[in-house]
């Protein structure tokens, strides 16, 4: 079976959209492949308790790009701590609202 291609591609990567992907995509979103919105919400944090836990990550995370506007202008707000630890976090610019998976290595 032959998967039928669009002119679409990731803003991100480049990656070449399916018709059926371009089909699921909603009016308002960018056209970002789920790899690259992975990559842009999921971080990797060395902590070595210096700073306050939230202090850190803020400084960690601040500026990075939005999976919604492609601007860096993403700002946390809070986490929730667990075996995952979430960020939860607003884009300046777009005002949309993520959830950021952080990883942290304590050294």
């Amino acid at each position: 079976m032959e998967i039928e291609m669009s002119n679409v591609h990731c803003l991100v990567c480049n990656h070449q959209f399916s018709q059926s992907d371009v089909g699921v995509i909603e009016e308002w979103e960018l056209p970002i492949c789920d790899p690259c919105i992975e990559e842009m919400c999921s971080f990797r944090v060395k902590y070595d308790g210096s700073l306050d836990l939230l202090d850190f990550l803020t400084q960690e995370i601040k500026g990075s790009k939005c999976a919604g506007c492609l601007k860096s202008a993403i700002e946390l707000h809070g986490i929730t701590y667990g075996s995952t630890v979430w960020g939860h976090a607003r884009c300046s610019e777009c005002k949309q609202g993520w959830s950021l998976e952080i990883h942290i290595e304590f050294v």
